[in-house]
């Protein structure tokens, strides 16, 4: 199969996050993200976003918004 060099391209600017849960607490996320209509990775880049910009804090395990 030949390279897909635009494909490649496109995805040199990304980098990928690996975690790992618990498996309850994994299945218990996954539920509510779909229960709110939201993919897990849109949630996790919406928490990332707000932490960098300053309206997410995280103090003595808890995250706070500013």
């Amino acid at each position: 199969m030949p390279r897909d060099y635009h494909k490649e391209y496109q995805n040199g600017n990304t980098k990928v996050l690996t975690l790992r849960l618990q498996g309850s607490k994994f299945a218990d996320f996954r539920s509510v993200c779909s229960d709110n209509g939201i993919t897990q990775a849109d949630f996790l880049k919406a928490c990332i976003d707000a932490y960098l910009d300053n309206s997410l804090t995280y103090e003595n395990g808890k995250l706070r918004m500013n």
